[in-house]
């Protein structure tokens, strides 16, 4: 008793000298961060549900040393794609493994992923409820994941869920309201109208032309006619100023079609239990309304996890998990239904809300149809207007989810155990999509539906033997031994159906004309792994693994391939006694480890698939079965029964040190990965009977460093003001394809692409570039303008040069500011949305020069192509109005439909505030007498509020071919958001 007190708080602190950080390895073995040989990483559970975002995978942005998040779009349930060290594999995914309680679970993105049109499909760790997590642990190196084979050849994300504890029942509620907005948006212009040049005169052409430019006369010269049965402005159509009825025309803000978006995140769970019985039982909603009118995502969950003590010996855990997950998915990219095409062509004459904005106008549907029944658009039904696709060109999902784990554990002493733990991962997935008729006007779709059936089962099963032994005194030895299965079967049946009878009507039964299509995926591994640990005073580790593969990918007389590795751990300051006021830890690690890749399925027979008739401009193509006859015709890839596993040998080293008692840390590694043996399916003459060929014939090399660094400035009693940092520098560099192959495609278009290119990173942006001199310089034409070199180059790295993350928090009492920036140097993209922009003269950069005059900088050839002899350019051409031009000598419209590919390379480096959270914790004497509330918290988080980059499409944070292996486009992709959150917690 102190004075008149009966209460005494004490505060207990760590000693950063006795205390290790716990990780979950592979195998799912918890074991103290300091005995590891190979860099491991945790991310904080709270800073993942700081983020606020509904997909995991964008949730780990800025936070992870190595690992780089890319979205495909800031629409709701938008797929995102993450690389751990970067891309080792061409015609495989790179995306890393994800664990779940010891079993591995499916991310893949739906429909097989996202393309360079269409809709963004989710990846499906989206079905995970970021509020059931405990744990997530980063795996990235060889040594770090050999344990799990070929599926953790990219990496693992090693996620734990919450537990029930000994106790009485605890209950958590938690309430989330989020207000989404779009970050950023390319720059248009308003001073020009829709209309062509005539005879070298901007002339204006309206929408019933279905012309799409916007290189007209300036607005301001335009008035309108109040004619009022014109379809497409109540205000009648536009005509030269003094010759309508004096009423200015004037220029609409298509982006007005944009709306706030908005999010509800609601969670509840029970956790408890006594000495043999412990459980966890949750649940969860999140509704999800896009800034895109009728976009939407849903997501409902539960979970359910129970741990019992059958006898001293036998121990049992089970879980399930349920999640239903879809919505209303929108059109972007190449794709004349896209949302983003129709709104950056649409001129600035054309009112795409026809007085309305948003969801109001979306409601409305002479908004987007005329009395006629045709289009109301600004090329009339050539690009559909944004207002129609959200309401005419739907796609829907619906996937149901169920996760199951069971295991029992079996204590046969103090050193020896075994334990069996079977996984099942199915989901379910129903999708329909459509495009209405659209035959008025310039329209010319007879209408389509397609409707999808697909479904996965993932089972995983592990036997583990696990054994530990002190050799002599001070040596220890910690090991298991196991045998995993892991068999996995896809199947999708997917009906196509054109000329639809009636419109509006989105159901197969309406359609004509119907093909139907099956695919079946299966796949079998079986593994034997074992691991040894060994340890020596606690300061010196040594830690060996090796696991080999028997994989149904590959040919069945060499179907096996091994993974290994051996890592080693000192701590110097453990082991020479360095540890002083100072010096709290000092350690040293080195690993190397070597993991198999088998092929993607399929690869090594040849396979027939349903027959298809190309046609022509007058007859129609046809796909059998049709006019009762079926038909099968043999692939285009020629297989390859003698391939061989991909291997990537990867070596690490790197140390850990912590001064001032925890105050200061610091953590560098440096990796250098090799793969060979890679995988490529590669062009082959037409004369074989194929198109392609798959050899194993790349490398790939990835190296790079990663440091992770920690400071406490300011600690005292009730504040405390902390830095915490990760750095990653890296290159991905392709060092060899097949023989006589110097590229190979993997997304984009045929102009402009990301391919591999021997010697060039991965990813390179490939496409049309300008004639250069020796010295790099542009060669300009006797015309005054630049030359278009004939062959494609390579020309953009997408690949930053490094990434920082940054966090700063402060705490005082019970309130506590958290900031995390995101910065990006580096790292081209095509914005191929820009050079369509200025296309078309609806980009402010179009308005901007319109009249400009330009010496390019360059060079003239004075000499021959043989003896070229270079003086410097001088010569001065108009950009684009000239007395007698024509659209096809500007010079956004003179290199073709676009502009060359080099004139949109730009930067995509970044500044960012990726996060900011304010919040507050009740102290519990105000919680005192408020019945069985024990504790209370509000906080409000903002996302992506701040964005500083010279880029100038949309957010450089989004690919158009979402999780693919080609990254660095943009090309009329779906826009990024920012939010603003409130959120309430309460624990009873």
């Amino acid at each position: 008793m102190v004075g008149e007190s009966t209460k005494i708080d004490v505060t207990l602190g760590a000693d950063a000298k006795e205390l290790g950080e716990v990780v979950i390895t592979a195998s799912g073995l918890e074991a103290n961060k300091s005995s590891l040989g190979y860099a491991v990483q945790n991310v904080d559970t709270q800073e993942i549900l700081d983020s606020k975002e509904p997909n995991l995978v964008n949730a780990l942005n800025a936070k992870v040393a190595g690992v780089q998040v890319t979205s495909s779009a800031g629409t709701p349930g938008a797929s995102s794609s993450i690389r751990i060290r970067g891309s080792v594999s061409v015609n495989k995914s790179n995306q890393p493994l994800f664990v779940v309680d010891g079993i591995p679970i499916d991310n893949s993105t739906g429909g097989g992923g996202n393309t360079a049109g269409g809709v963004t499909e989710s990846n499906r760790a989206i079905d995970l409820n970021p509020n059931d997590i405990a744990s997530l642990t980063v795996l990235k190196g060889a040594a770090a994941t050999a344990l799990y084979g070929v599926r953790a050849a990219n990496g693992a994300i090693v996620i734990t869920t919450k537990k029930g504890k000994a106790g009485k029942p605890v209950v958590k509620i938690s309430t989330t309201y989020a207000v989404d907005k779009v970050n950023k948006l390319p720059k248009r212009q308003n001073i020009y109208a829709q209309g062509a040049f005539k005879d070298g005169v901007a002339t204006y052409r309206g929408p019933e032309t279905a012309e799409g430019d916007s290189w007209g006369p300036m607005i301001s010269e335009l008035e309108f006619d109040g004619d009022d049965g014109y379809f497409f402005d109540k205000g009648g159509k536009l005509v030269p100023k003094g010759t309508g009825n004096g009423v200015p025309a004037r220029a609409y803000d298509p982006y007005s079609f944009f709306e706030n978006g908005r999010t509800i995140n609601l969670n509840a769970s029970v956790s408890g239990g006594n000495e043999t019985t412990r459980y966890y039982f949750s649940g969860g909603r999140l509704d999800q309304k896009g800034v895109i009118p009728n976009a939407s995502f849903q997501r409902t969950s539960f979970r359910s996890n129970l741990e019992v003590d059958i006898s001293e010996k036998l121990s049992a855990t089970m879980s399930a998990s349920f999640s239903n997950s879809g919505g209303f998915r929108v059109q972007q990219g190449s794709n004349i239904n896209g949302i983003m095409l129709g709104l950056l062509r649409n001129t600035p004459t054309f009112d795409i809300g026809n007085g309305l904005s948003g969801q109001s106008a979306a409601n409305e549907e002479s908004t987007y149809v005329n009395p006629d029944g045709s289009q109301r658009s600004y090329r009339w039904g050539v690009y559909d207007s944004p207002y129609w696709t959200v309401n005419k060109n739907p796609t829907e999902d619906n996937v149901n989810r169920v996760i199951g784990i069971a295991g029992l554990k079996y204590e046969i002493n103090k050193s020896l155990y075994l334990s069996y733990k079977l996984g099942i991962d199915h989901y379910s997935e129903a999708v329909i999509s459509a495009l209405d008729i659209n035959l008025g006007g310039f329209g010319n779709n007879v209408g389509s539906v397609t409707q999808r059936f697909a479904g996965n089962s993932d089972v995983t099963s592990d036997l583990v033997f696990g054994f530990n032994h002190e050799l002599v005194d001070g040596l220890t030895m910690t090991g298991l031994v196991g045998y995993n299965l892991f068999n996995s079967h896809y199947t999708q049946q997917e009906t196509f159906g054109n000329t639809l009878a009636a419109p509006n009507f989105y159901h197969i039964s309406n359609a004509a004309d119907l093909t139907a299509d099956e695919d079946i995926s299966r796949k079998r591994i079986h593994g034997l792994y074992s691991t040894l640990d060994f340890s020596y005073n606690d300061w010196a580790f040594l830690n060996l693994t090796g696991r080999n593969d028997w994989s149904s990918a590959l040919p069945s007389d060499n179907n096996t391939y091994q993974s290994y590795s051996v890592s080693t751990g000192i701590v110097l300051s453990e082991a020479i006694d360095i540890r002083d006021s100072f010096l709290d830890y000092l350690k040293l690690r080195a690993s190397y480890g070597v993991i198999g890749n088998d092929a993607p399925i399929y690869s090594t027979a040849n396979i027939y698939s349903q027959a298809e008739s190309d046609g022509d401009g007058f007859i129609s193509s046809v796909e059998y079965p049709s006019y009762g006859t079926n038909a099968f015709e043999r692939g285009t890839l020629l297989a390859n029964p003698q391939l061989t596993p991909e291997r990537a040998t990867t070596y690490e080293v790197g140390g850990e040190v912590r001064l001032f008692n925890g105050r200061f840390g610091l953590d560098v590694t440096y990796f250098n990965t090799q793969s060979e043996d890679v995988i490529i399916e590669v062009q082959t003459s037409a004369t074989t009977g194929y198109l392609e060929s798959v050899l194993n014939s790349g490398e790939i090399l990835n190296k790079g460093w990663e440091i992770i660094g920690s400071f406490t400035p300011v600690e005292s009693y009730d504040f405390r003001w902390d830095i915490e940092g990760n750095f990653t520098s890296m290159e991905n560099t392709v060092e060899q394809l097949a023989e006589g192959l110097d590229r190979v495609f993997l997304a984009g278009f045929t102009s402009t692409s990301a391919s591999l290119v021997t010697g060039m990173p991965y990813s390179t942006i490939w496409g049309d570039g300008f004639q250069r001199a020796d010295d790099g310089r542009m060669i300009i034409g006797s015309d005054g303008w630049p030359l278009a070199d004939p062959e494609k180059k390579a020309l953009g790295d997408p690949n930053p040069d490094f990434t920082l993350g940054l966090r700063n928090s402060f705490e005082y009492k019970g309130i506590r500011l958290s900031a995390l920036l995101d910065f990006r140097k580096g790292g081209d993209v095509w914005c191929g949305t820009c050079g369509i922009m200025d296309y078309f003269g609806t980009s402010q950069l179009s308005a901007d020069e319109r009249n400009d005059k330009i010496v390019f900088d360059g060079v003239i050839n004075t000499g021959t192509s043989d003896n070229p002899v270079y003086v410097e350019n001088d010569i001065s051409v108009p950009i684009a109005q000239s007395p007698t031009a024509s659209e096809g000598e500007f010079y956004r419209r003179r290199y073709g439909f676009g502009g060359i590919t080099e004139m949109n390379i730009w930067d995509g480096s970044w500044m960012r505030l990726r996060e900011l959270t304010l919040s507050y914790t009740l102290p519990d004497n105000l919680l005192d007498g408020i019945g069985l509330l024990e504790g209370a918290g509000l906080s409000v988080t903002g996302r992506n509020l701040w964005l500083k980059t010279d880029y100038p499409g949309i957010d450089p944070e989004t690919n158009l071919t979402g999780n693919s292996n080609g990254y660095g486009l943009d090309y009329f992709n779906s826009p990024n958001t920012k939010s603003v959150s409130m959120t309430l917690n309460l624990t009873f």
